[in-house]
């Protein structure tokens, strides 16, 4: 084993407390860990060769965190096929894998090898304006585009390959993965879909018509979201993260991306198990 990295949410002063300890331990038993990661949000968007050669260089990743934590560090860490553990710092943790009292016991399990991979299906999300296509954004949940500033609602064409289905005048569209499915989407009314499987989930956001419902197509189709409101802009916005402006005309094209998730998940939790276990804390 080579070294393993540490993805440390910056808000959370246990996560670096953590992160210390886990150096210590790590070193006890001739493991290296790399330098602790802070402002992943940033690191995704602006990737320098040095932290690709260090990411190049890893085993797997600790993600000390939440959900929110965890959906960065997989679009950081995807393109090079590291898997990740998520320990919840945070208050539901639907992601992560285990809670930071159990994070030693873990690392023991996988050190040993007394874990699996759960691959989870990533999105593409490429933004087409009048100047050209933005390079791809890679998303673990979901990809929204929704109304701006102004409290009207916007209008949203949603086309499946080259087919139309319809124009929606709502406050916005998610386009989720199997993995988003329990997250914006199910708030918005959107069916819980099982990780295994390879679809896309649209879901429309306080649609203003009543036959407006959520749809599931295969994950070898593509999405296409086009703002058709003149006089309404709309932002697309990336696993939640601060969005860009969208103007008349203007389309995001998600499909399933060439990369993905590689989850550190134990033997012994599977997705019902932790479905039952967050809906019960979420009531």
């Amino acid at each position: 084993m080579t070294a393993v990295g540490v993805v440390v949410n910056d808000q959370k002063p246990e996560a670096h407390i953590v992160a210390r300890r886990m150096a210590v331990w790590l070193a006890e038993r001739g493991i290296g860990m790399g330098i602790p990661l802070t402002k992943v949000t940033e690191l995704v968007h602006s990737p320098s060769e040095e932290l690709q050669r260090r990411l190049g260089k890893l085993d797997w990743v600790v993600v000390l965190g939440g959900d929110g934590t965890l959906l960065n560090t997989a679009r950081l860490v995807a393109p090079f096929a590291i898997p990740v553990l998520g320990v919840n710092l945070g208050r539901l943790g639907f992601l992560t894998e285990i809670e930071v009292s159990d994070l030693f016991l873990t690392l023991d399990r996988i050190i040993a090898g007394d874990y699996q991979i759960d691959e989870r299906m990533m999105l593409e999300a490429r933004l087409i304006q009048s100047s050209g296509t933005d390079l791809p954004f890679y998303a673990l949940n979901d990809v929204v585009v929704t109304k701006g500033a102004y409290s009207r609602m916007i209008w949203l064409e949603a086309a499946v390959g080259d087919e139309v289905v319809a124009t929606y005048t709502a406050d916005g569209l998610i386009v989720a993965s199997p993995t988003g499915s329990t997250a914006y989407s199910l708030s918005a009314g959107g069916p819980i879909i099982a990780p295994e499987l390879q679809a896309l989930l649209l879901t429309p956001v306080c649609p203003h018509v009543l036959d407006a419902r959520p749809l599931v197509v295969s994950g070898e189709q593509r999405i296409t979201l086009t703002v058709r409101s003149p006089h309404v802009n709309g932002i697309v916005t990336v696993d939640g993260q601060p969005g860009l402006p969208l103007k008349y005309g203007d389309s995001v094209v998600v499909k399933k991306a060439p990369v993905v998730c590689r989850l550190i998940k134990l033997a012994n939790r599977s997705f019902f198990r932790i479905l039952r276990e967050k809906m019960q804390q979420g009531r």
